[in-house]
């Protein structure tokens, strides 16, 4: 996979330049310079080193493919710059879901609400200024709750200020839109089933899995496709397809490798629906008994793992990503007129690196 490698990893390299100049001219010219300190923040928690930048990646790779050879040169800089929207989009849903999940750490650094209680915690120790614990906490999630919804709008507006006809700006911002409504109703419905305990089925999981995951995959690649003035019935409905079901894929891989932290955080994810269509009364009840605890140990997660490989939860679910990654690469190929070579290339080799990847 040398092709993707490469395509990746280059392109990440042009996204984060990109987004360090964005913010750069954003601050310079704001003259709030308290609006000035927030960019500031939002600037750190995006620029981390270990983010991937997937969402841009696929943006550019669906215009590189469909746009005819010869606008490419004087576009790519363009498409570079609009696919920076579906990167402060998914950083926006990321502040929310970690707020949500009153999780600390993302990407080896301090989630964006951690970040900002940080940073008043500092302030407070530098001065004669006494703040109270709780009032630092409400600080982080306050600024978390406006922030995020600030990144979706700073999204819409780089889409909104590019330099592409305004036909097309038009129909880009329809499926931002979608994209954003997607994952707001995709967190609303989970956490109301969370809230209701409510076991997912696995038509569900997978429903939501789409308005989660699988939807951003799908409109980045399609606002690229767009761009590029892409033939809307026979090679960007094609292609969002394939994306849709990559992007299902993608989450089942992840419940996979999470496993043992799902398990620990007693989340009913992909397999744990699996198994539970497999057990016999005496694994269920155990199933029951352990997910009710406050805390699970060490053997209690073994029991589970253990319950998982007897009802072969995990095999299942590893076919089922292995189907869906089949289905996808079925919809790339009846892509018409066909992607370029290379990009191709890629699309097939983004599916099985989506499969395929451990870490």
């Amino acid at each position: 996979m040398a092709m993707i490698e490469d395509f990746l990893k280059k392109e990440k390299e042009e996204i984060d330049s990109q987004l360090r100049a964005y913010f750069d001219i954003a601050i310079t010219d704001e003259k709030e310079v308290l609006w000035q300190d927030f960019l500031l923040q939002l600037k750190k928690f995006i620029l981390n080193k270990e983010a991937k930048r997937l969402h841009p990646i696929l943006m550019i790779a669906a215009f590189i493919g469909i746009i005819n050879p010869q606008f490419l040169n004087s576009q790519i800089d363009q498409i570079r710059k609009v696919s920076l929207s579906v990167e402060l989009l998914h950083s926006g849903h990321l502040i929310h879901d970690d707020l949500i999940d009153e999780d600390k750490v993302r990407r080896s650094k301090p989630t964006f609400h951690i970040q900002l209680e940080n940073q008043l915690q500092e302030l407070g120790k530098n001065s004669d200024l006494q703040i109270k614990e709780n009032i630092i906490h409400k600080y982080g999630r306050d600024l978390s709750v406006l922030g995020g919804s600030q990144a979706y709008l700073i999204g819409l507006d780089i889409i909104k200020q590019s330099k592409f006809p305004d036909k097309l700006k038009l129909m880009a911002i329809n499926e931002y839109n979608g994209a954003t409504e997607s994952l707001l109703k995709g967190e609303i419905i989970e956490q109301y089933m969370s809230y209701h305990n409510i076991t997912m089925s696995l038509e569900q999981y997978l429903y939501i899995a789409e308005l989660r995951r699988a939807k951003m995959l799908e409109k980045s690649a399609k606002i690229g496709a767009i761009m590029a003035k892409g033939n809307i019935h026979y090679q960007i409905q094609p292609l969002s397809d394939a994306m849709l079901r990559i992007g299902q894929a993608y989450a089942i891989r992840d419940d996979i490798l999470d496993m043992k932290d799902d398990i620990k955080n007693k989340a009913k994810k992909a397999i744990y629906i699996l198994a539970v269509q497999n057990t016999d009364e005496e694994q269920s009840r155990k199933l029951n008994e352990i997910y009710n605890k406050e805390t699970l140990s060490k053997a209690d997660v073994q029991d589970v793992v253990k319950i998982f490989e007897e009802t072969n939860a995990i095999v299942i679910a590893e076919h089922f990503s292995k189907n869906l990654i089949s289905q996808a690469k079925t919809y790339l190929n009846d892509i018409y007129p066909d992607l370029n070579k290379e990009q191709k290339q890629f699309f097939n080799e983004f599916a099985d690196f989506i499969y395929m990847r451990y870490i």
